[in-house]
């Protein structure tokens, strides 16, 4: 069966225009190219920065003003997807929202699925009914993460505020059943354990849990407020967020003692891959909150003009120290040192 996935799933990404895109894609981003002659392979459609929780470091869970709020219209999607769909081996529906809030979310699944696109989101699962769950597995999403920070209620309710831990226990038991019901092999279930101070201590009952289950688990390290980091320093946000770090090295992205991050990275995001906004503005990584950073709007100009526009070249170039400054956000997040982990 496992040989049976993989085969369905090379059948998505090995289109003959999908390959040449991606080797064009890695020759360009070995040489630095600011100017692109392919499209990313990766895209993140926000489709709702609506949440129904109120997590203390997401900018929509915290009531932050600095984006407008909404649900991107399934028009808008398709628009989306007919220009750069054929390129695309990932497509993520989700960023500063929960999916399961839009009322399209199942129509947009399977119009991507019609176009021979992989397609996951992220849920706190809060929200599903049994018939939701077997609309959802009937599409043959190919990743569905569940955000589920804690081994118990009083753990998972620190963060997840709003949240329900035995609704969420129960949902993950209807997804399963779904898929025994509709013999649906093919969906991955994935739950996604943030490790936090007050968290830290139950890695391993959740992986225990998880194994019960039979599903995958994916143990991430914390970020600290995600619509303040790349607006700081990384000592600003460790001294803010000091109460959430996980002290364990394993599982904690700090240097404490240094108050830097323990592993610097190179950028990729902009040859590799592009984030919309529900409101159709284009934005460097999923890391950007706000349509004021934009590069530009898919729904106002084509989505060609815009990964090659003045700002996205720019940037690029100063990624890659070609240029000093640029007009753009990733300016400000170079000068703060933030690196996506």
């Amino acid at each position: 069966m496992k040989l049976i996935n993989k085969l369905i799933f090379l059948k998505q990404i090995l289109t003959p225009r999908k390959i040449f895109n991606l080797i064009v894609k890695e020759i360009q981003y070995f040489l630095g190219h600011s100017r692109l002659f392919y499209f990313p392979s990766k895209l993140t459609i926000d489709i709702g920065n609506v949440c129904n929780l109120k997590c203390p470091l997401c900018p929509t869970g915290r009531g932050d003003k600095g984006a407008s709020r909404g649900f991107m219209k399934i028009e808008g999607f398709k628009k989306v997807l007919n220009e750069v769909g054929s390129y695309l081996t990932n497509l993520e529906l989700y960023n500063w929202g929960e999916p399961l809030l839009h009322k399209d979310l199942i129509e947009m699944i399977q119009y991507a699925k019609d176009g021979n696109i992989p397609v996951c989101i992220s849920t706190n699962l809060n929200v599903l009914d049994k018939n939701m769950a077997e609309a959802l597995i009937s599409t043959h999403i190919d990743k569905i993460f569940i955000s589920f920070d804690g081994a118990s209620p009083e753990t998972y309710s620190k963060y997840r505020i709003g949240g329900d831990f035995h609704k969420v226990v129960s949902n993950i038991g209807q997804l399963l059943e779904a898929k025994k019901k509709l013999d649906n092999r093919y969906t991955r279930i994935v739950l996604l354990f943030h490790v936090f101070k007050h968290n830290e201590h139950e890695v391993e009952k959740i992986r225990e849990l998880a194994n019960d289950c039979g599903m995958e688990l994916r143990i991430n390290r914390m970020r600290t407020d995600m619509g303040k980091e790349i607006f700081e320093s990384v000592e600003n946000s460790i001294e803010r967020d000091k109460d959430w770090i996980p002290e364990n090295p394993k599982y904690c992205a700090f240097d404490l003692e240094k108050k830097g991050k323990k592993k610097q990275m190179k950028c990729n995001h902009l040859w590799k891959t592009a984030v919309v906004n529900w409101d159709g503005a284009v934005l460097p990584c999923c890391a950007v909150y706000g349509e004021r950073h934009a590069f530009g709007n898919v729904f106002e100009e084509p989505f060609a003009f815009i990964w090659n526009n003045e700002k996205y070249r720019l940037a690029r170039q100063e990624v890659r120290d070609k240029i000093k400054k640029s007009p753009t956000i990733c300016h400000t997040c170079k000068e703060s040192g933030f690196l996506n982990f």
